[in-house]
């Protein structure tokens, strides 16, 4: 058998990938949309990270609250 070769991904930050979000076709953005989607819904289904957003909601909107720009 042929030798396993392993694949390097560098890791860019926000600040260094730009996307035309209006050159994506509306067929390609309807796909990308119900990807997000059923992941989301599958991530709030585990009873753990939907208690872990709950704490990051209400300390954004106590952040929120007294001021803060998040």
């Amino acid at each position: 058998m042929g030798k396993i070769t392993e694949k390097v991904v560098v890791s860019r930050t926000p600040e260094t990938v730009e996307i035309d979000v209006d050159a994506i076709p509306k067929h390609e953005m309807d796909a990308i949309c119900r990807c997000l989607i059923r992941g989301a819904t599958k991530a709030f289904q585990n009873p753990q990270f939907a208690a872990e957003y709950e704490v990051w909601l209400a300390e954004r909107k106590a952040k929120q609250a007294a001021g803060a720009r998040v």
